[in-house]
């Protein structure tokens, strides 16, 4: 190798057939470190680096050889003076021995091992990029004028190439900078987000999906049917691979997967198909805000105190059950019911009014003990309530006070030591076939209410005829 470095560096000739041999070998698709490599081994050269700064303000240094080299080490040398002096005047710099004590501390292997070296200026056709090229030897070499020249062709033939090896680099550290941000954002998003190949496997499972279903990708790749988890009822899971593998759904649909744990969750999930055909899971849990709607919805139908209707969620039931009636539908007659507990007010003023909410519970509680279950208990006013008796005749109805009346005695109410019992008046309507309005039905068993409390209290009077 030595006998043919001095023959490359003393030979014209033969620096020109090196390097016709050489050009083939340096291509784009080289990464910087590859490059330096091939021209060492091709030259025989102990050390090569390339420091280079781009127009972004980018600074790099690659260095290769049997010589190690540090990037602080290079920018050390480039400082020195002798290139301060030299930096407007010269192109290439040559060392014709002791180049390692100029590059490297007198600890270093390479600072009595090096001899021989030359530096070039870099700068590409569009002045994209700036630097510097070395190279050196480990023996002194008497022939730099032909070195030179070699460094000088080679810089110029591959200055280009330098541009085009870091364009590309940094784009795929840019790259490689956009992927890491994606995939922090795709584990730290606090969204749903999964994918399941053909085969079934799960391929993606972000750490939002762990935390909601409990489940770890590892849990979800060792079942056989992973989807089978969270859908264990084979006919909404055919839904399911419906609409992620037959047809992605673009808008967001509500589904309800089982957790690790077995809690049903409610989830809006879509699909995104990506451009390798897979397909993409987005879900929001919302099962706390499905819940809150629900609990709104509770409340704005029922009275806090009773668990009973509120006054206008049992109007409303009123008014879906006369429209049945008035359309003539089958088993649609109905009874109302209105109640009114008696003396109420005596309650309120002897016993207080905690007493007084107790004795609505107890009386409510009463009635729903002996009211089919798909009748419709309500309270229309402070101690006043009503009942729909789906599919019941007026005398059935009477029947069910009159053991409502029963029930209050045998079970009054305890108030510490002390027993209340509870009276009330009811009135009964009938409804059966004919159209008539809500107002109306309403006057008609608040007569009838009347009527009981009118005479004596503790009744219960059913309204003549049907309405």
């Amino acid at each position: 190798m030595k006998k043919k470095r001095c023959e490359i560096v003393n030979d014209s000739m033969q620096a020109l057939h090196a390097l016709a041999k050489l050009m083939p070998q340096l291509h784009t698709q080289c990464s910087l470190a590859e490059m330096l490599e091939t021209i060492n081994r091709s030259l025989g050269a102990s050390l090569a680096w390339v420091s280079v700064n781009d127009n972004d303000g980018l600074h790099r240094v690659v260095c290769a050889g049997d010589v190690a080299c540090h990037s602080f080490e290079v920018a050390d040398f480039l400082a020195g003076a002798l290139l301060q002096r030299h930096h407007r005047s010269w192109r290439v710099v040559y060392w014709k021995e002791k180049i390692g004590r100029v590059l490297f501390p007198p600890q270093h292997p390479g600072y009595t091992q090096l001899q021989s070296g030359v530096l070039c200026k870099l700068s590409t056709h569009n002045c994209h990029c700036r630097g510097y090229f070395f190279l050196a030897f480990d023996e002194k070499l008497y022939s730099l004028s032909i070195l030179k020249n070699i460094v000088v062709v080679l810089v110029e033939k591959l200055k280009d190439y330098f541009e085009e090896i870091i364009a590309r680099e940094k784009t795929a550290q840019e790259m490689q900078r956009v992927v890491t941000q994606y995939k922090t954002l795709f584990e730290r998003a606090p969204v749903l987000m999964n994918s399941f190949d053909k085969f079934n496997r799960c391929v993606l499972w972000n750490a939002e999906c762990e935390k909601v279903f409990g489940w770890t990708m590892a849990e979800i790749g060792a079942h056989a049917d992973p989807l089978s988890l969270f859908y264990p009822d084979p006919e909404e899971r055919r839904r399911v691979r419906e609409s992620v593998n037959v047809s992605p759904l673009k808008d967001m649909y509500e589904w309800h997967p089982l957790r690790k744990d077995g809690t049903q969750l409610t989830v809006l999930w879509s699909n995104i198909l990506l451009p390798d055909n897979s397909i993409l899971n987005i879900g929001l849990d919302i099962t706390e805000r499905k819940k809150a709607e629900q609990q709104l919805e509770v409340k704005a139908t029922i009275d806090d105190l009773t668990g009973c209707f509120n006054r206008s969620a049992i109007l409303q039931q009123l008014e879906l059950a006369q429209s049945a009636n008035a359309r003539r539908e089958a088993n649609s007659h109905f009874c109302v019911l209105m109640f009114d507990l008696d003396f109420f007010k005596q309650i309120n003023d002897e016993w207080g009014h905690q007493v007084g909410d107790a004795a609505l519970l107890h009386f409510c509680d009463c009635i729903r003990e002996l009211a089919p279950s798909d009748s419709a208990l309500g309270r229309v006013g402070g101690e006043e309530f009503l009942l729909l008796l789906a599919q019941t005749h007026g005398h059935d109805a009477a029947q069910l006070s009159a053991r409502l009346h029963t029930t209050l005695k045998t079970k009054p109410l305890r108030v510490g030591e002390k027993k209340l019992e509870l009276s009330f008046s009811a009135g009964v309507v009938e409804v059966c076939g004919d159209q008539f309005d809500t107002s109306a039905l309403l006057t008609r068993a608040d007569k009838a209410l009347y009527d009981a409390k009118r005479t004596g209290r503790g009744k219960t009077v059913v309204a003549a005829g049907y309405l």
